[in-house]
């Protein structure tokens, strides 16, 4: 079987959420593949910067904030929420447990390889990919990378 995806984003992190939410809100549809989420509980206040990349995503976190001004939560709880918002999100899918071997990354972004969970292997290919466990585990700076990459990604497909 293959599975084609405009946008194959592997990895766990705040980072791997955030892009595929952020690709959602430009109508890039995306696959999020082993995405593996933190368990950190400190809080975080959100930067302004954080917040603007967030753009619309942020509201669905705000019920969910230790405070409001300045936004604050736990990374845990930004991924548990930002997580059922992109599963529910009809341009994103989620398949956790997955890998991604044999990823073969085009000068134009563009991969292909192989996602596998147990005995099940499916042939992917991406016309972009992002390697989400490249990406900062600071919540602020998974936020402002994952936000870059998405934009570049955008850059280039526009």
């Amino acid at each position: 079987m293959l599975i084609e995806t405009p946008l194959l984003i592997v990895g766990g992190g705040a980072g791997a959420l955030v892009a595929a939410r952020i690709a959602s809100a430009h109508s890039l549809t995306s696959l999020v593949a082993g995405h593996v989420p933190t368990d950190d509980e400190t809080p975080v206040s959100l930067t302004a910067d954080s917040v603007t990349a967030m753009g619309d995503s942020l509201g669905v976190l705000r019920p969910y904030l230790a405070s409001t001004e300045p936004p604050t939560i736990a990374p845990s709880v930004f991924e548990r929420v930002l997580k059922h918002h992109c599963v529910a999100d009809m341009n994103v899918t989620v398949y956790d447990g997955m890998k991604l071997l044999d990823p073969r990354v085009a000068e134009d972004g563009g991969v292909r390889g192989v996602l596998v969970e147990s005995r099940s292997r499916f042939d992917v290919v991406g016309d972009a990919f992002l390697d989400a466990s490249t990406l900062p585990t600071n919540l602020n700076q998974a936020i402002a990378a994952a936000s870059t990459a998405v934009q570049q990604i955008l850059g280039a497909d526009r």
